[in-house]
């Protein structure tokens, strides 16, 4: 490729204005100036305003990284995503932000938050930056055309850059903005794109009980597949008309998603509702109430467990009368609730939509990538980041420290001189 002249100044499109892009601009910026070179770089968004899905991260408190960064939260190729963090790791990205004016506040779990506990304070710093360094946004502006043009490219037969960030997102969410073109795009240029699946979204179960609607609990979801654990998570659970949904549901949805797609077999998520106690201690606590309180009614052995709905259901599923006192019940039938107390097996039918979930499962495969500059290898002078790269996170600030890690190599390697 024909280098540029290092008196005139580079022009660099980033295609996407969220997490990934404005970071990815913003460094490719701080490079050129390191460099004493000379760059232009306009941000190409598809919404009215860049940023738009940063603001609902973390329920609009943005939880932006994680103080444990590990390549088991990481999921689709995980080894080529611990390459690029660990380039770019938890404390650089905290560094970043500091620098930009959001101070980092950590939480017992380890998430990361900016101390204002406002997503728009995320991206307002990262705005204000952009206009400090000159960064051109247009929006409204969606991105169908892609081609080769002399050195360069040629975005939609009217904008001209001598190189692309393409940092376009999956499909997930795709209210605010992301649909996959840009997949579409790339796929008529041989890039090989794995398939796309929903990830961190609810799951939906088959003949799940609607009584169930509306109940939040503590629990560990254990999911399997032919008797095979695929993942597990603990955290609080939330039971919907359709399924299970929370933290523990999403992180192991993608799983879900997975095996459904490939049709390997039954996929069942196996609830425990007493995780802080193993089978025989629970055993012992119940059987220790049953002798105190003989004449306590059925209803409430397990009211100081779990929501009482929850509870009944799991008698019911023992056919327990709950009018009946408790005295009454004998051993074997406890044996059936502690039985199905910690392992409550639902068969999942499905996931929640791209419309519901968070990330995308997929993308561009990285055997296509250079993992050292995040440059498509059929496609010079082209460079992703972000979601649209086969590499997802779990819940916890792991997809954002993704697109920042992610953001800054392909920034910093579009303007590096070689």
């Amino acid at each position: 490729m024909m280098k540029t002249n290092k008196s005139e100044a580079l022009k660099l499109a980033v295609i996407g204005g969220g997490a990934s892009g404005l970071v990815a601009a913003i460094s490719a910026v701080r490079q050129a100036e390191k460099q004493g070179r000379s760059v232009k770089v306009t941000i190409y968004e598809s919404n009215s305003r860049v940023g738009k899905k940063l603001l609902a991260t973390g329920n609009g408190r943005c939880n932006f990284t994680n103080d444990s960064v590990e390549k088991h939260n990481f999921h689709g190729d995980a080894d080529f995503a611990e390459k690029v963090y660990t380039r770019f790791n938890n404390a650089d990205i905290k560094a970043f932000f500091y620098s930009v004016g959001v101070f980092p506040k950590s939480d017992a779990a380890g998430r990361v938050y900016p101390m204002s506990l406002q997503a728009s304070s995320v991206l307002d710093a990262l705005r204000c930056e952009t206009a400090r360094l000159g960064i051109e946004e247009i929006t409204d502006t969606m991105i169908t055309e892609f081609r080769r043009k002399d050195s360069g490219f040629l975005l939609n037969s009217v904008y001209y850059a001598d190189k692309v960030i393409i940092a376009a997102g999956g499909k997930a969410a795709p209210v605010h903005g992301s649909d996959g073109n840009m997949l579409s795009l790339l796929k008529k240029y041989g890039i090989e794109i794995t398939p796309l699946l929903p990830a961190l979204t609810p799951m939906q179960c088959d003949s799940f009980p609607k009584i169930l609607k509306g109940i939040r609990a503590q629990g560990r979801i254990t999911l399997r597949c032919l008797g095979r654990i695929l993942a597990e998570d603990t955290g609080e659970i939330q039971y919907t008309d359709y399924g299970l949904s929370g933290i523990p549901s999403m992180q192991v949805s993608g799983f879900a998603a997975r095996a459904l797609y490939e049709k390997r077999g039954e996929v069942t998520a196996t609830v425990d509702s007493c995780p802080s106690m193993e089978k025989a201690e629970l055993k012992r606590e119940l059987l220790r109430l049953i002798r105190s309180n003989p004449d306590m009614p059925g209803e409430l052995l397990l009211a100081g467990l779990m929501p009482k709905r929850l509870g009944m259901t799991i008698l019911s599923d023992c056919s327990v009368n709950p009018s009946k006192s408790i005295g009454m019940l004998h051993e074997g039938v406890v044996d059936k609730i502690v039985s199905q107390i910690k392992g409550k097996k639902y068969k999942i039918n499905s996931v929640k939509g791209f419309n519901d979930a968070q990330v995308t499962s997929g993308g561009i495969s990285t055997e296509g990538i250079d993992e050292n500059t995040l440059e498509l290898k059929m496609l010079r002078g082209a460079y992703a980041c972000g979601e649209i790269i086969n590499v997802d996170g779990d819940c916890g600030g792991y997809n954002l420290q993704w697109a920042w890690s992610s953001g800054m190599l392909a920034g910093i390697s579009a303007v590096r001189e070689k």
